[in-house]
């Protein structure tokens, strides 16, 4: 049965070198998909909640307004069992990857 783990990179150059070092590796180009953050639309209601939590983040408003101009992307890999897991993680580990 096929399971799917997400992985976080602070930069998307280490999410894409470790995409390519994944289908280096022998896993389908099919089954690893990156996906780039990027920020959302703002709005009138998540731009008041927005306001309220970055009052609340330490350091204050700058603070929370770095860390949203932060880059990143996402990692997706389809693995089909614990040993691919294990391959896969080891992989992009050594790209800094995060648990999402």
């Amino acid at each position: 049965m096929t399971r799917t783990i997400h992985r976080n990179f602070e930069q998307v150059t280490d999410a894409e070198s470790a995409r390519s070092a994944l289908l280096s590796n022998g896993f389908p180009i099919a089954s690893v998909k990156l996906t780039k953050h990027t920020p959302l639309p703002p709005n009138v209601a998540t731009s008041t909640v927005g306001n309220i939590l970055d009052s609340l983040t330490p350091g204050g408003p700058a603070a929370a307004a770095h860390a949203r101009m932060r880059s990143g992307a996402m990692l997706t890999v389809d693995i089909y069992d614990d040993d691919d897991r294990e391959k896969a993680d080891a992989i992009m580990s050594g790209f800094g990857a995060h648990p999402a």
